[in-house]
């Protein structure tokens, strides 16, 4: 080859290059133009009786995991303050805490150079408050292991540190029944292994039983059924690093008798529940068990199947029904949500139902890939308990649709991008 031919190789790679970068960039703007100016259509049940304030925090960072409760008087409410969903170690704990929701003092920010830390879950252990988090690696913010710290007044802290014994084991929201025993369902850092552990003090924590194993399985949470029984959901992704989610995905529901170690688990794919927050509310002397978690209103079999991050999302609230036989979720609201939403936390006083929860501004309704760039806001949702109940009983049909809006765009660029090759095929065959 002489090297005229070499330089005229090259120059047309380059070209085609450039050309495909272009045309690559239409299409990936025209979609982040149309995510970010789209009206949202999340849908609320017209039974909930609501009030909500859409800037609980509002400081244009990317404000997302959040945790509530209330102890000794006081309410404590804790999220995490990142530049956006990626894994960054500028992200930092924000606790607060105050008499009144309306009226909250920061207290503490929690920092751990060169950690991103995120995931924060309150618990009262032995008339101490324990706040548990996750450590996480690399860009994708990974989740590795857990840390604590804990105080019995809630203004003086522990210093934070590892969970004794618990390398690798991710631990969510600890309950008990008695006071005396605190559970939680714990996943493996793989996400291959969940599994139940038990403790007296909230620091040293011993195995029971595995729950489920496989591939994708974190985020889970549990809670107490009636009759001692205990319930608990798992996030199932199974292919936990595609980004057009994963058609087998959904919610792991697990359930067993004391002493917990032989589990019945079914598969539920209504939606694939991450940030999961467990509760229950007595109706007519009957508890009834309720989640509120992440929704994806949008699934198919190719770009937006479950967990995909090019779908839309919400946060919504659920029942768990069928315990007996085949235990499933009944989705019964969204809350105004959109883009990246959900990670609660929920107290329950007073006929209220008070829940804490973050999301991307819901008057536009972005891809969940553009909401982890973005902003976003902690809102405040404080529910009637009668009206709650009212929704439950009336339930609204999950709007799960195709996201046609997302294949016209595609189409109409693919379209042009026909013609655009073609007319260069055309103009390089009449230059030879």
């Amino acid at each position: 080859m002489d090297r005229t031919f070499i330089l005229t190789r090259t120059k047309h790679f380059f070209q085609g290059l450039l050309l495909a970068l272009i045309l690559f960039g239409i299409l990936a703007g025209s979609l982040f133009f149309w995510w970010a100016v789209r009206p949202s259509t999340y849908q609320v049940n017209q039974h909930l009786d609501y009030e909500l304030y859409p800037e609980f925090v509002s400081n244009g960072r990317h404000n997302a995991n959040t945790d509530l409760i209330k102890w000794n008087g006081n309410y404590y409410f804790i999220y995490a303050n990142q530049p956006g969903n990626q894994g960054s170690t500028t992200t930092f704990l924000s606790l607060n805490r105050g008499s009144n929701l309306h009226s909250m003092t920061e207290i503490m920010q929690l920092r751990v150079p060169g950690e991103d830390i995120r995931d924060p879950k309150f618990a009262v252990i032995q008339d101490q408050l324990f706040i548990y988090y996750l450590k996480n690696a690399g860009t994708m913010a990974i989740p590795y292991g857990t840390a604590y710290l804990n105080s019995t007044d809630g203004v003086t802290w522990s210093a934070p540190q590892d969970l004794p014994g618990m390398a690798g084991w991710c631990l969510w929201r600890p309950k008990t029944r008695d006071n005396v025993t605190w559970y939680c369902s714990v996943y493996k850092n793989d996400q291959a292994d969940n599994s139940l552990f038990r403790t007296t003090d909230g620091i040293h924590w011993t195995f029971i039983s595995k729950i489920a194993s496989g591939v994708g399985i974190s985020e889970d949470e549990l809670i107490f059924l009636d009759d001692g029984s205990m319930l608990v959901s798992i996030r199932n992704e199974l292919n936990p690093t595609t980004v057009i989610g994963d058609v087998m995905a959904g919610t792991l529901l697990a359930i067993a008798n004391p002493p917990y170690t032989s589990w019945n688990v079914t598969l539920d794919k209504l939606t694939k529940l991450d940030g999961p927050c467990l509760f229950n509310i007595t109706d007519g002397g009957t508890n009834r068990y309720f989640a509120v978690g992440r929704f994806q209103p949008e699934v198919d079999g190719w770009l937006t199947a479950m967990g995909s991050v090019f779908a839309k999302k919400r946060t919504s609230f659920f029942e768990f029904v069928n315990l007996t036989t085949t235990p499933a979720l009944r989705y019964i609201s969204d809350l105004p949500s959109s883009g990246d939403s959900t990670y609660e936390g929920v107290v329950i006083e007073n006929g209220r139902i008070y829940i804490t929860y973050y999301t991307n501004d819901f008057k536009t309704d972005p891809a969940w890939l553009l909401g982890m760039l973005v902003p976003s806001n902690i809102v405040l949702a404080n529910v009637s308990i009668t009206s709650f109940i009212d929704a439950a009983n009336n339930p609204l049909s999950p709007s799960i649709g195709l996201p046609w809006d997302n294949y016209i765009i595609v189409s109409i660029n693919a379209a042009f991008i026909f013609v655009v090759i073609l007319q260069i095929a055309r103009k390089n065959s009449r230059n030879k």
